[in-house]
């Protein structure tokens, strides 16, 4: 399957549903990503920000450090191996 916001071809096993508004919000609707993906969407936006503003796929992959993560995490080819050093939000 294909992971929906890298694009990467993705093994099943390493796929996971990523919740457009998060669940602890009762969001329902999802989309495809591959661990990768989603690890780094959860480093890159905060839970509120996720739910109002980061809540479609198309303004996902609008942004534009999801735009340069999608760019370099394309070329890489093994799937929750990469190591994300990322300050953390405060």
């Amino acid at each position: 399957m294909l992971c929906q916001v890298c694009g990467r071809e993705t093994p099943e096993d390493r796929l996971e549903r990523h919740h457009l508004i998060p669940k602890c919000k009762k969001g329902k609707e999802t989309i495809d990503v591959c661990i990768d993906c989603g690890n780094q969407l959860h480093q890159l936006f905060t839970i509120k920000q996720m739910e109002y503003t980061y809540n479609t796929l198309e303004e996902i992959l609008a942004n534009d450090k999801v735009k340069t993560w999608i760019k370099w995490i394309s070329k890489k080819k093994d799937f929750g191996s990469v190591c994300m050093k990322i300050k953390k939000r405060t």
